[in-house]
């Protein structure tokens, strides 16, 4: 399974790229590096780009009068002007882009949990919000993959990121050239990777396929965007994935000896047990597939939504020698 397209990212450009942390340092991100031979990168700093230089005094969210202010507070200037219009030129002039990882804590480019202060020096901090600058991107372009470097570190939360990324990425490519038979191939193509997300989100696109010709095309592929978004707001949980390796395996339990029945639903027991990894379990519903299963279910996406490559280590430490 290849042919995955090739997402366009916009990624803060602390990470990986140049040393224009607001410390002069760079960011080490395993993720940003790991994608970088599969992705086309879209680097920014946004402090950077409005003349703020490296190093630098930080700078913080403050609410003020009820109105959020981007202050550097050592120096006491406001560049909150400065910054919304450097944000909504940025804006205005990007093209396509399929997803984007943020600075996990920055005021301008974090996503979550970014600080808001009541003041300056020895101020409280009053709410969490996001950045200046990853606010406006989440509103413009919401409902799109994105992520902070630090919670990409978690192997869950990085397979739900790349998987979100690719999917989305290659319906926009069909999207952009309006072609029904495409999108039609795509649900296909994603049938149990969908099932195991929201089964009612999963319906109601099915329902848009059965009546694709019906519908106006441009109706058809927002109503299906919107469908898409939505099922990937969320992550499955393990029982999800234990729904669906039973409604695969049903398609062909017929075929398959009483014996290797039994032992198939001992392995879904391990891994409702938390005993094997989803990898795992994957690996050997797959091997199920490929000997008695003839109508293509190899081919779907459940079994590799992103190149195989960007799958992290399972055990980073395995081959490392303890008793030299």
């Amino acid at each position: 399974m290849d042919g995955f397209p090739r997402p366009k990212v916009l990624v803060s450009r602390c990470l990986e790229f140049e040393n224009v942390r607001y410390d002069g340092h760079v960011i080490s991100s395993q993720i940003v590096k790991d994608l970088e031979p599969y992705v086309d990168y879209i680097k920014v700093c946004p402090e950077v780009e409005i003349g703020l230089g490296v190093p630098r005094d930080p700078i913080r969210i403050v609410k003020i009068n009820g109105r959020y202010r981007l202050i550097q507070h050592r120096t006491n200037r406001d560049i909150t002007e400065e910054m919304d219009k450097f944000t909504d030129d940025f804006l205005d002039k990007l093209q396509d882009v399929d997803g984007f990882i943020f600075k996990s804590g920055s005021p301008t480019i974090g996503y979550r949990n970014i600080k808001v202060y009541s003041g300056m020096e020895s101020a409280t901090v009053i709410e969490k919000g996001s950045g200046f600058f990853a606010a406006k991107i989440l509103e413009k372009y919401n409902g799109y993959p994105v992520e902070e470097n630090d919670r990409l570190r978690n192997s869950r939360i990085r397979h739900h990121f790349l998987t979100n990324l690719f999917a989305f990425t290659e319906f926009r490519r069909i999207k952009s050239k309006k072609s029904i038979d495409e999108l039609i191939k795509y649900h296909k193509k994603h049938h149990y990777l969908f099932l195991t997300y929201n089964i009612k989100i999963y319906n109601e696109m099915e329902s848009l396929i059965k009546n694709c010709f019906d519908i106006p095309i441009k109706t058809l592929f927002d109503n299906y965007e919107y469908h898409l978004k939505e099922l990937f707001s969320k992550p499955p949980v393990s029982e999800y994935y234990l729904q669906t390796a039973n409604t695969v395996f049903s398609q062909f339990s017929s075929k398959v000896p009483q014996n290797e029945i039994e032992y198939f639903n001992q392995v879904l027991e391990k891994y409702k047990q938390n005993l094997i990894t989803l990898h795992g379990l994957l690996e050997i519903l797959k091997l199920y597939v490929l000997r008695f299963d003839n109508t293509g279910i190899k081919d779907d996406r459940l079994f590799q939504p992103y190149p195989i490559k960007l799958q992290p280590s399972v055990d980073e430490d395995r081959d490392k020698d303890y008793w030299k």
